[in-house]
């Protein structure tokens, strides 16, 4: 029951759009009106050069860590197509392993930050097992911090992101009385012999609902970064030199809750300001910094009061609801002179009522469309949902989906060639068990680790305790469906380790490479240079790894520009 209801408040929170009004235009920054375009997907250097910063939401719940819900495949009412190629459950992965394959796929996207998807801890959770709901409990963010240190990663930042529907409501609702949902609805009402007037969310009383939005949540997440935490101050994102809050749209459990009340609409004015001018203060108090504050429309439309000193940025979001004419995968917000960018690779759900909400993926178009979009209009700021959103269809991740991506790695290879600053890197590693596609000569997967199919993965010791692939032979290949190459001369460094001496070969664009010997290492990693190419232009090309002799195993490669 915990996870239907957990499953309902993801789901309700999307059925309305960010603004009030669901059917307003996407706007260019400068409000003309003018809708948006489609233009071609860019092949190679086609992007025009342009300096947005990118980031992506992601979620990181118990269920989503340990495999459980990829392994259920989906709820009642929606599919979950977008499963992740890192297969946790099947193979009994732990937490730590979970947080390592983000990293490794973080790192390899280009990214230049993530919004951690926040929903609180509740008070009690320390003292009684029944509140440990693990649900984006900020605490847990202790783990991607390990991974970024075990993986030497600390060029990519970390945001909060306040998923208010949840921490302001569910978790309250759930200490309060039990139930873990945004609404309390008639029946549950009765049953707890609440009034309306009960489950009203009293944001002219701060001291009801501000705990749930601060002390056992944004506070709690900040304090991974500062205090006795603040070796981890590294990795805060910052924008404008000011640490990053995003909070996400009231409209999921205000509209519904007030329905009760003859869906009149709530008078917020002053009440949001409050609250946001509240939490400014708490950050300035307990970290000693200004905070830069994101928040949906939705805020600035419900309270016209809401101060945009405290207030820098907004969003406005996606509308997916096929029951809606104006819909859009992306929007640009303008605040302040800041650009605000927000979209979806693909998007599907259905509610229990049966109404879809759907953005097809279209190969990659979608979201090379929004990519194009915020180019053109100059965005300063992206925030992508959301890297690890199965529960719509909206992962970014390396999956196993073969409706709504063309190939495991293809969303993660197009946010890389819209980075503004890495989409040709001067070395990028490649992990061997990422591949796309590959041939392997035995059945199963005898590592019995990360994926499933015939491709032989284990664990391995080497670089962050990864993973390598194992028990190869002559005759099998991995290949990658694009990789980016920088003008002039690359060297593909491979790591690897064998007992005996083998033999590889790396095609590149279908042009058949020259056959290298590996030495034998004693079972130790080593490096070798397996090849030198030479480009007159940046570009993605097609790599494939053909094993020619000998059992070695295969860590990664290295493309490194000279």
């Amino acid at each position: 029951m915990m996870k239907i209801l957990f499953i309902y408040v993801l789901l309700m929170s999307f059925l309305t759009a960010c603004s009030d009004n669901d059917e307003s235009a996407l706007l260019k920054p400068d409000d003309s009106g003018e809708k948006p375009v489609s233009p071609d997907p860019p092949k190679n250097d086609d992007i025009p050069n342009h300096d947005f910063v990118m980031g992506a939401l992601f979620s990181f719940q118990k269920n989503l860590r340990n495999g459980v819900d990829a392994y259920n495949g989906g709820t009642a009412s929606t599919t979950f197509y977008n499963k992740p190629l890192f297969e946790a459950k099947d193979f009994s992965a732990t937490n730590e392993e979970w947080w390592d394959n983000l990293v490794e796929e973080i790192a390899y996207s280009g990214l230049d930050y993530v919004a951690a998807n926040c929903r609180g801890r509740l008070p009690k959770a320390d003292t009684d097992s029944k509140y440990e709901l693990d649900h984006g409990d900020p605490t847990r963010l202790a783990g991607l911090l390990d991974a970024f240190k075990r993986r030497g990663v600390d060029d990519i930042k970390v945001a909060i992101f306040d998923d208010c529907p949840a921490s302001w409501a569910a978790a309250r609702n759930f200490n309060l009385y039990g139930k873990y949902s945004t609404v309390l609805n008639a029946t549950q009402q009765k049953e707890l012999n609440l009034s309306d007037a009960d489950v009203v969310y009293p944001l002219d009383k701060l001291d009801d609902i501000y705990p749930y939005i601060w002390d056992y949540n944004i506070k709690l997440a900040f304090d991974n970064f500062y205090g006795k935490n603040q070796e981890n101050n590294k990795y805060l994102f910052r924008y404008n030199g000011k640490p990053v809050l995003y909070i996400w749209s009231p409209n999921g459990f205000l509209n519904v809750t007030y329905a009760a009340l003859g869906n009149q609409r709530p008078d917020c004015t002053g009440k949001l300001k409050a609250i946001l001018d509240k939490i400014h203060a708490d950050f300035k108090a307990a970290f000693g910094e200004e905070l830069f504050i994101c928040v949906d429309k939705a805020f600035m439309d419900r309270d016209s009061k809401v101060n945009k000193t405290v207030v820098e940025a907004t969003n406005n979001w996606f509308v997916a609801s096929e029951q809606t004419t104006s819909r859009h995968s992306y929007s640009l917000a303008s605040t302040n002179n800041i650009n605000v960018g927000v979209a979806v690779p693909g998007f599907l759900t259905n509610d229990k009522q049966g109404n879809r909400m759907l953005f097809d993926a279209n190969h990659g178009k979608t979201l090379t469309d929004a990519l194009d979009y915020f180019v053109k209009y100059k965005a300063n700021l992206l925030l992508l949902e959301g890297f690890t959103d199965m529960a719509e269809n909206a992962a970014y991740w390396r999956s196993t989906d073969t409706k709504y991506y063309d190939y495991p790695n293809q969303r993660l290879n197009i946010l890389r060639k819209y980075s503004s600053t890495r989409a040709y890197p001067e070395s990028m590693r490649v992990e061997a068990e990422t591949c796309d596609y590959y041939k392997d000569n035995s059945t199963g997967n005898s590592g019995l680790q990360y994926r499933k199919g015939d491709l032989d993965v284990k664990r391995c010791t080497d670089g962050f305790d990864g993973w390598c692939v194992t028990n190869t032979e002559a005759g099998e290949w991995l290949r990658w469906v694009e990789l980016p190459f920088r003008a002039g001369t690359s060297v593909i460094r491979l790591r690897y380790a064998a007992k005996e001496a083998a033999k590889v070969r790396f095609d590149v664009d279908g042009k058949e490479g020259t056959t290298v010997t590996l030495p034998a290492t004693g079972g130790n990693w080593s490096d070798v240079d397996a090849a030198t190419l030479s480009f007159d232009v940046n570009g993605w090309r097609e790599v494939v790894l053909n094993v020619i002799g000998g059992t070695p195993d295969l860590n990664c490669f290295t493309i490194v520009g000279k």
